[in-house]
Parts: structure tokens; C-alpha cells; sequence
């Protein structure tokens, strides 16, 4: 028997998974958590050392755990996307990493996304102007932190810090490049006018290569694995998800809420959209993955659940939401809790609920937390839905564990929702991807025993008629509030 170890570093936790070459059975996991700051306002940061060690630990733990299994053919990097990490000539951090949550660059964002300048950005490199963009974040630190922006020797992602550590190579994947608003995705370069309008030169970045690129670790590293294993660079958080739940082939949706969440399918050509409403993200050579991101996931309904149900359970809550009927009887929720990026891409954006009446109980709340979560997911995938036809949705993340809001999902969209056995499809997406590196697997269609579906969820029609006429009350009501910022 032979192993592969999937390694998912997230937003508020690392997790390694070891995967058996064959039946793509999870063998073993480890996930580590870590904190997030905000020492001002609109700031978000991690000590990207902190991630480090996570990270190494889940490797060793897992490592240890699967000692019994047989060889480890590699290790293979999923990573969450849109990072910077200032970096001086040794190697050390200038900064912290600025995380995807980092709003501070946001009025930055809102005069590049109005300019031609920001026009072509976007169209050379598929990833929308806004704050949580490297692009942006660049540009913040050379107005309001010049002499480190001058005495930086690199910026990188946390993936790219952690492949450092483990190697001394400075080198990015072409997923998590084109997700920096630097790299041309059709080109698969730097972007030179980007750079250009940056005032740095490439070797300030790292060198890109392909997601299927090998490193041999070195004997004596961090993490504890042997001399020699291949490294795979693997791909981001995103694009892996997509392949790690099976959704690659045409007609196929991927939904993921986690902390954020995103909807996304994949195709064979870039595609930007003239709104900038939309990113388009590299998962190899071949595959794009085109889709848009939200700010409010399930960290909205951690919210909720610390307001209304401290003491309460999450299955107990969402079991109380399945007592009210579909659009929670005219409450309805704008889940902007945190700004938005996908479809409005703004900032300063702020949500709340509206219809709210004196017959409303915690349990309408619960119940329209969770549809403003989807009403909003729904948006961005009316604008997916206008590219291709769709007949599954594959979702994934931590919401999929609630059947409750796995069926809503469903009759929302009016499409069958499908689960993976496995919920780690990120790690798993990586799996697979350095499978196909090593040369284990020719092609993604011969590893479906890694994507094997586990429950199906099909929508009553019925509700999914009542809900399209929420969906666009809802869309006026974002229109409000979006006009509201301006």
C-alpha cells in the first residue's frame, strides 16, 4: 500500500490528510488552528510562522499515523488564496500575512476598479479589483509603508513561505498566482503593465511554475519527512475544491461555504466578464475555474450563533429552522455582515434583515440566516448559470454537514446537490493533483474513487418556485443597500 498527503492550509486552520493511492480512502488527519488579528480597523493578519508550524506539526502527526500503511509517495499543497507577506533578503517577515479579509486597501480598490488602468488589470489576469486582492494590498503598503514596500526582497503568499521554509526556493503555482491580480492567465507570466503600474520588477515575486512542479525536500526539514519526498505544488483552496469534489466536468457547479464561500464551474478558455463581476482562476494548463467568492460563509452563522444561541447547539438550531416554512414568513437576511466582494465587490457594504415583525422568533432568524447565506450565493451563480447550463451542483465545506441547509441549497438553485463522501475535498483535490504529478494517474477520470458521491439532494419544485421570487426581492434589496455606500 502507498499514501499521499493532502495538505489544506486555510484561513483558520491547517489540515493534513494522507489518502490511500488506490481506494482514496482518508487514512488519516490532522488539523491545527491559529488566530487572526486586527490591530486596526480594516485590518486582518496572521503570523504566517504561527501557520508554519501548524502545518509541519499536522505533516509529522500524520506522518507518524500512517507509519503502518506503507510509502509516502508525496505531499501536495492546497492553500487558501489572496496573501501578501513582505519578506527582507534573509527571508524575514517585514510584515505579517495581510489575509484575504483585509479590507484596509478597500478605497484604493474603489478608485483602481473605476479606472481603465483597473480595467485592464482585470481583464489581463481574471482576478477582480478589490481590497482582498495582492494587487491592491501592493499599492496600500507603497503609500502608507514606503520604506518597507523599498526594503521588501519578496512578497509572497503563506503557500509560497511554507514551500520556502521546506526548501529555500521562493516558487508559486499558477493557480495561486493568477489569484494575485498580478499574473497573466493567458499568458501564464507576471503581468508586465500590472508590474509596471506597481513600480517592481518580477524578481521581487516568486518564480511561477506549474501546480504539477516537484521539489525533493531536503533531509533535516521542518516538517519531518524523509529526504527526498516530492513536494507537489499543488493549487489554490478554490480550484481544488472544484476537483476534489468532482466538479471538472461541463455541467457541473461547485458550492462551497466555509468561513467564506465561493460558486464556481470550471472551463477549457479565460474568461472575464465585462462587469468585473466574476474572477477566472488557473487550475492547470488546461482548466479554468471561473466563479465568485463571498465574504459571509458560515462565519455568519458563528455569528448567529453567538447573538441568539450561545448555549445552543448547531444541530439543535438548524433542526429548529426546518420548523419554519421557506422565506422564514417575510424575514429576510442580507448576510453583509463583513462587506462583499462577489457580485457587488464593495467594501464598506453593510447587511441586516428586513420584514422583520413582532411574531418572529429566534427560530425565523435561524431559518433566514441561513437563506440570506444562499440568497446570496444564488446571485453570483445566476451570472455562472448564464455561461452554461448546469445539472449538479457539487457542494462542500462546512455547511454540508446540516442536510437542512444542504436541501435549501438545492431548492434555492433548483438543481440536484450532491455531497462527497469526504468533506475534505480541498485536501483531496490536492491529492489528486499530485497523484497526476507523480504519474501514478494519467487523467482526473481515473481517480473517481476519490470523489465518490455519498448523499443526493433533489429540490421540491414547488419551493423552488417560491424562492425565485424571494431571490429577486432580495436583489433589490442589495441594490439598496449597495447604493447606500456610494
Amino acid at each position: 500500500m502507498s499514501y499521499i498527503i493532502g495538505c489544506d492550509i486555510g484561513t483558520t486552520n491547517v489540515k493534513s490528510v494522507a489518502f490511500d493511492s488506490v481506494s482514496g480512502k482518508i487514512l488519516a488527519t490532522h488539523s491545527e488552528g491559529y488566530d487572526m488579528s486586527h490591530p486596526h480597523a480594516d485590518w486582518s493578519e496572521q503570523d504566517p510562522e504561527e501557520i508554519f508550524r501548524a502545518s509541519c506539526k499536522t505533516l509529522q502527526l500524520v506522518l507518524q499515523a500512517c507509519e503502518k500503511y506503507g510509502a509516502l509517495l508525496g505531499v501536495s499543497f492546497s492553500a487558501a488564496m489572496h496573501g501578501v507577506i513582505a519578506l527582507n533578503g534573509n527571508g524575514d517577515k517585514l510584515t505579517n500575512l495581510i489575509i484575504w479579509a483585509d479590507n484596509r486597501s478597500s478605497d484604493i480598490a474603489k478608485k483602481l476598479k473605476a479606472s481603465r488602468v483597473g480595467k485592464r488589470i482585470y481583464n489581463n489576469n481574471g482576478t477582480p479589483i478589490h481590497a482582498m486582492t495582492p494587487v491592491c494590498k501592493l499599492l496600500w503598503l507603497g503609500e502608507n509603508a514606503p520604506q518597507i514596500y523599498q526594503d521588501t526582497a519578496k512578497f509572497v503568499g503563506i503557500k509560497e513561505y511554507i514551500v520556502y521554509k521546506l526548501t529555500g526556493k521562493y516558487l508559486v503555482d499558477y493557480s495561486i498566482a493568477s489569484a494575485t491580480g498580478m499574473f497573466n492567465i493567458r499568458e501564464r507570466v507576471w503581468d508586465a503593465y500590472t508590474l509596471k503600474k506597481l513600480g517592481i520588477k518580477a524578481d521581487k515575486l516568486s518564480a511561477a511554475v506549474s501546480p504539477y512542479h516537484i521539489e525533493k525536500l531536503p533531509g533535516g526539514n521542518a516538517a519531518g519527512l524523509p529526504e527526498n519526498t516530492p513536494l507537489i505544488m499543488g493549487a489554490s483552496d478554490g480550484c481544488l475544491a472544484n476537483l476534489g469534489s468532482g466538479a471538472v466536468r461541463k455541467g457541473s457547479m461547485a458550492v462551497t461555504i466555509g468561513t467564506s464561500a465561493a460558486v464556481r464551474i470550471c472551463s477549457e478558455t479565460a474568461y472575464t466578464d465585462p462587469l468585473m463581476q466574476t474572477f477566472c482562476y488557473i487550475l492547470d494548463e488546461k482548466i479554468f475555474i471561473i466563479g465568485g467568492p463571498s465574504n459571509n460563509g458560515a462565519v455568519i452563522f458563528e455569528w448567529l450563533m453567538d447573538t441568539f444561541f450561545k448555549d445552543e447547539a448547531y444541530e439543535k438550531v438548524f433542526q429548529l429552522a426546518t420548523t419554519i416554512e421557506p422565506g422564514s414568513e417575510g424575514l429576510l437576511f442580507y448576510p453583509y455582515l463583513l462587506g462583499e466582494r462577489a457580485p457587488l465587490w464593495n467594501s464598506e457594504v453593510r447587511g441586516g434583515f428586513s420584514g422583520l415583525d413582532i411574531r418572529h422568533t429566534k427560530a425565523h432568524f435561524s431559518r433566514a440566516v441561513m437563506e440570506g447565506i444562499l440568497l446570496n450565493l444564488i446571485t453570483i451563480g445566476q451570472i455562472l448559470l448564464q455561461m452554461q447550463n448546469t445539472d449538479t451542483i457539487y457542494a462542500s465545506g462546512g455547511f454540508a454537514k446540516s442536510d437542512a441547509w444542504v436541501q435549501m441549497l438545492s431548492e434555492i438553485f433548483g438543481k440536484k446537490v450532491v455531497l462527497n463522501e469526504t468533506v475534505e475535498t480541498g485536501a483531496a483535490g490536492a491529492a489528486m493533483m499530485g497523484l497526476k504529478a507523480l504519474g501514478i494517474y494519467d487523467d482526473y477520470s481515473d481517480m473517481q474513487a476519490f470523489t465518490l458521491v455519498g448523499k443526493e439532494f433533489i429540490p421540491h419544485m414547488d419551493v423552488h418556485e417560491q424562492y425565485k421570487i424571494l431571490v429577486q426581492k432580495f436583489v433589490k434589496g442589495a441594490r439598496l443597500m449597495l447604493a447606500q455606500t456610494t
